[in-house]
């Protein structure tokens, strides 16, 4: 029985465990940051163009799973959408001076997704949809890069990554295909489907499954 002015000892429990989530989750961003900070610094003291592009490119990387990270703490209930938006507004800062589009549809929040799975699924995105910025739409190229996620069934949520850029280039060299590479892992570290367009096609397309119950 609940006496007046007494939390209970489960709800005290719930609150003090989200409290140190909230906290973890504020630390881990703060730690993200930081290491945004030191390889932006490494990267302005680089001499190699080639480790110059490295280090920028895990920056951003790393910048996409801080603000997912951030996206997740302001929500109470953390959902796809939520980094989805996230993602797709720094994609869209990014890409307006370029005369690239990037829009969302959200047919599902995502919110039976574990902040595992959202956080990942945002870096995700942003990986697909950055290759099509360096890609399908060099050369001063306009486009639309089109975000799409939806209920397949009760069971798991699809994301897709699409534009109407120039094709990709075929993988080559030990660089090739590196980005497409660190996505596959990625979605697989979610115990999701990665599939790639077929022949003459461009969407990639995400599954990945969802709390049951």
């Amino acid at each position: 029985m609940k006496m007046d002015g007494v939390m209970p000892p489960s709800r005290r429990a719930r609150a003090a465990n989200d409290l140190l989530l909230r906290e973890t989750n504020h630390r881990c961003s703060n730690d993200l940051q930081l290491v945004v900070s030191l390889l932006s610094l490494q990267s302005m003291r680089a001499t190699s163009e080639e480790a110059r592009r490295a280090l920028n490119d895990a920056m951003e990387r790393v910048s996409v799973l801080a603000r997912s990270r951030a996206a997740l703490n302001h929500h109470a209930a953390p959902s796809l959408g939520a980094a989805l938006r996230q993602i797709t507004e720094g994609l869209h800062a990014h890409c307006e001076p370029r005369a690239i589009l990037v829009s969302l549809e959200l047919a599902t929040e995502g919110e039976r997704l574990s902040p595992a799975q959202i956080t990942t699924i945002a870096l995700v995105v942003n990986e697909l949809a950055t290759n099509a910025i360096k890609h399908a739409f060099r050369e001063g190229r306009s486009g639309h890069i089109m975000i799409k996620a939806y209920d397949r069934d009760e069971s798991s949520i699809v994301i897709l990554v699409d534009d109407d850029g120039l094709p990709f280039p075929e993988p080559t060299g030990k660089s090739g295909g590196l980005g497409l590479g660190l996505v596959k892992r990625l979605v697989a570290s979610t115990g999701g489907l990665f599939i790639s367009p077929p022949p003459g096609a461009k969407i990639f397309e995400i599954r990945v499954p969802v709390a049951q119950g």
